[in-house]
């Protein structure tokens, strides 16, 4: 997976971590069910694909895949009573330290996926806590110690040697396919919270900074320019920026920390001029404000005039 795609993927979970935490606003919702089935199924199988390009074995993905599934369900049934505990303990930080959805905890990267149940595991585990297998919270040490074997079980599946390389090749090709899908549930997804802007409006902004797109399926935020003096590298308050594509043109001005970070605007080439009073203007063309890769950050220096 290339680094444009897993910051996709890591806005995809973020967004429908905020799905989940909101499940009350908009279950038995036809479309909301739909499209929230549909986004999972998508993170679901993006990551069976990077398995699969990653270890270029199709039984290895299949292998993790289901046990992925197993040890998420098992996950969640201690964290949410565990996250109860914290709230009855009236202990916010380590009540935040396993927050985590049904989602969190079965669709995301391997990496992050062993560090969450290894998070559940070790809280567990503090002798400080011991009174949460007490306390009637229906978890005991020995599913503890299951999930502990199971994740050491998911990490200890390799792969098979001398797997086919069309495999691997397959599974690259179709990881752009879902990543092309996924921007089309996002965009419908935002669109769908629209209706619900009026009574809800933070979790509706909290969905569209989730997944770091606005209605219209452009970014949030476009680029970031940091300005600094070429020689002192000083950075440079109060130097504007004029962005022109065909008959639109838009200025912002550098803050006292020497940035301009550019939001919601149309997705294509621009023509930036950069001007100071006591600087040479500059132009740069193409400056590409593209939601298929990365946000643009850019440190422009600037010569004294």
């Amino acid at each position: 997976m290339t680094a444009e795609q897993q910051q996709h993927l890591e806005s995809a979970e973020a967004g429908l971590q905020i799905l989940d935490n909101n499940h009350g606003l908009w279950s038995t919702q036809l479309a909301w069910e739909n499209a929230h089935t549909k986004l999972v199924d998508n993170i679901e199988l993006i990551n069976s694909l990077n398995d699969i390009g990653d270890t270029d074995n199709t039984g290895a993905a299949a292998a993790k895949k289901t046990k992925r599934l197993i040890i998420g369900e098992k996950a969640y049934i201690i964290c949410r009573p565990m996250m109860k505990y914290f709230e009855d303990q009236h202990d916010e930080i380590q009540g935040i330290s396993v927050s985590f959805s049904a989602s969190q905890l079965t669709y995301a990267s391997e990496k992050t996926l062993l560090t969450r149940w290894k998070k559940l595991i070790d809280v567990a585990n503090l002798p400080t806590n011991a009174a949460f297998f007490t306390g009637g919270y229906d978890v005991t040490m020995l599913m503890i110690t299951d999930l502990q074997t199971e994740r050491t079980a998911f990490e200890t599946i390799a792969p098979t040697p001398k797997a086919k390389r069309s495999v691997k090749k397959t599974a690259k090709h179709d990881l752009k396919a879902e990543f092309k899908d996924q921007a089309k549930l996002i965009a419908g997804i935002v669109n769908l919270a629209q209706g619900k802007r009026a009574t809800h409006k933070s979790f509706v902004e909290d969905i569209e900074n989730a997944f770091g797109i606005d209605t219209t399926g452009n970014r949030l935020v476009n680029a970031v320019f940091t300005i600094r003096d070429l020689t002192t590298n000083v950075l440079l308050n109060k130097i504007k920026l004029t962005f022109t594509k065909g008959d639109v043109t838009f200025s912002q001005l550098s803050t006292d920390k020497g940035l301009v970070t550019v939001k919601g605007k149309e997705q294509g080439n621009w023509t930036l001029t950069i001007e100071g009073k006591t600087y040479v203007t500059q132009v740069l063309p193409d400056i590409a404000f593209d939601p298929e890769k990365p946000i643009l950050k850019q440190t422009v220096k600037l010569v004294k005039s």
